[in-house]
């Protein structure tokens, strides 16, 4: 399975604090903590794809840790171990996930209802983003009640409920990660969620400056409700219009649910089929089921043996080969991406980019892409690591490089006060530009 390093670096920085952390170690607890290190340390010897450990002297290391790791005098420093451990691997993917997160992930996820409903499940209709050190409105949906409370894009969100935004927005100033700002979006989008029947407060401060306290109604989420893995249910949206310039536009937020996207996308591109071009946005998508690229491209790719690049694992490499649809796009693809596109968006987007099939805009993606699992520990902490290492079909390392776009491109807030979406306004002057070449050239035939 393929699961976002976003999910753990997020849930270490909310894993570090607190009094339990620093609370003295039972004798059980020490047997538990040495039991998790040695399961720790066996599972990165038999399922790092490098059977040499990039060179390391794993066993010298346990050697050297397990001591340490019996004399901790608390799980903070308990964890501390183990993380340096990993961190000497030189590879994403591999983390702690502390114990306390479960159970905040556990009370966030309540169980699903009737047609996919979960309790407490609601939305303002807000997207945030993450511009120059702010949170602001990213996107409103339309006929939500932010939307009707005159919340625009572009506005900066201040507060919710009454606690400032600020100390979720210094994690991105903290960590430095490629990923920290799509934690930080998910952290604000959670802020305002909650139950449908609940309203909550919010600050924002308009284009003129000036501090506005609105109250919003929450409604019903828009999406299918889906599980993966060991991850909270998500919702799974998938959008697709017709652009102004006549450009087709898709966006979809996970790559999951296959049964449901599939079909929707091939319904999109029949009926862009007379299209100049798609944009397939993927800006903020942190993958998900990596079999899906593959899928995705045959729908663009006629040519039988091309593929999108190959992952190896410890015993075995898979190829990722594009298998061609009856019916493939013959026009021009945009593909969009950012810091949040991460894990299987990289691989279909630098697969594409390689072979020449895309055009890539946005800022560089997370470059996380290597299939990662999630355990529970005895002590009850979480462990993520690596099964496999990946390059693209033109030999790059997407692993802490990412995918590089053909033209960067940043949106700004000031575009988005005017309801602009740059990104999307580079794809399709390409996609004008490339489509009045093609005419000129059947004239002068």
């Amino acid at each position: 399975m393929f699961i976002p390093r976003l999910i753990a670096v997020a849930v270490l920085g909310a894993g570090f604090s607190g009094g339990l952390a620093r609370a003295q170690m039972t004798p059980k607890q020490q047997a538990a903590n040495l039991e998790s290190f040695d399961l720790v340390w066996k599972t990165v010897r038999d399922r790092h794809p490098d059977p040499n450990l990039n060179g390391l002297n794993w066993l010298g290391m346990y050697d050297q840790l397990r001591p340490e790791v019996e004399l901790a005098p608390n799980m903070l420093v308990v964890r501390r171990i183990m993380e340096e451990m990993l961190r000497k691997l030189g590879t994403s993917h591999y983390a702690i996930i502390p114990a306390s997160v479960y159970k905040q992930i556990d009370a966030a996820a309540p169980p699903s209802g009737a047609n996919g409903t979960t309790p407490g499940d609601g939305s303002t209709g807000i997207v945030p983003v993450i511009i120059d050190h702010k949170a602001v409105v990213g996107s409103v949906a339309p006929d939500s009640p932010a939307a009707r409370a005159g919340i625009k894009p572009g506005m900066v969100l201040e507060g919710i409920d009454g606690a400032s935004v600020a100390p979720m927005l210094e994690l991105y100033d903290v960590t430095k990660d490629a990923e920290s700002q799509r934690i930080v979006q998910r952290s604000v989008t959670r802020k305002l969620d909650g139950p449908p029947d609940k309203g909550v407060m919010v600050d924002v401060v308009d284009a003129s400056g000036v501090s506005k306290h609105v109250e919003l109604a929450r409604v019903d989420a828009e999406g299918t409700l889906v599980t993966f893995g060991n991850l909270p249910a998500i919702r799974l949206k998938f959008e697709s219009r017709k652009l102004a310039g006549g450009a087709g536009y898709i966006r979809f937020n996970e790559f999951l649910d296959p049964v449901s996207i599939m079909p929707k996308f091939e319904a999109a591109l029949k009926e862009f089929r007379a299209a100049p071009g798609v944009v397939l946005d993927l800006r903020g998508n942190p993958g998900g089921i990596g079999i899906m690229a593959m899928g995705i491209a045959g729908f663009f790719i006629d040519e039988s043996g091309k593929k999108l690049g190959e992952m190896k694992m410890r015993d075995a490499t898979l190829k990722f080969v594009i298998f061609p649809r009856p019916e493939t796009y013959p026009g021009k693809l945009a593909i969009l991406i950012d810091e949040g596109s991460a894990s299987t968006t990289e691989i279909l987007a630098g697969g594409m980019q390689d072979l020449g099939r895309a055009r890539i805009f946005g800022t560089q993606s997370a470059g996380a892409a290597l299939p990662s699992d999630i355990i529970r520990l005895p002590n009850g902490d979480g462990f993520q690591y690596a099964q496999a290492s990946y390059t693209s079909e033109k030999g790059k390392v997407l692993e802490g490089a990412g995918v590089t776009p053909d033209e960067v491109v940043r949106q700004t807030q000031e575009a988005l006060l005017a309801g602009r979406d740059l990104v999307i306004e580079a794809a399709e002057a390409w996609i004008e530009q490339v489509g009045q070449n093609d005419k000129r050239g059947e004239k002068s035939n």
